[in-house]
């Protein structure tokens, strides 16, 4: 199971700032966490269903856009951080 953990608004949408959630993929994790939680977690993906570029997934402290995306795979312990894009000085 992946460590799934949120950076408010997630956390607020979510009731808990980590849950722990069985998942294949990055992917699957996000329809899982729409399905569970509503649309608070529709920007989550965009309209292709890829990660959308408006937030942050972490999975061990790297970007999933720099990895394989929504195909990015989930072991067994993986942490996955959710957070909002953020910039600004």
């Amino acid at each position: 199971m992946a460590l799934v953990r949120f950076i408010h608004p997630f956390s607020k949408a979510a009731g808990n700032k980590n849950i722990r959630i069985e998942a294949g993929d990055v992917g699957e994790l996000c329809r899982q966490l729409v399905r569970r939680f509503g649309h608070d977690m529709d920007m989550l993906l965009d309209e292709q269903g890829e990660v959308s570029k408006d937030i942050v997934v972490l999975v061990n402290r790297r970007n999933v856009h720099t990895l394989a995306g929504i195909g990015t795979s989930l072991e067994e312990d993986t942490e996955v951080l959710i957070m909002p894009y953020i910039i600004g000085g």
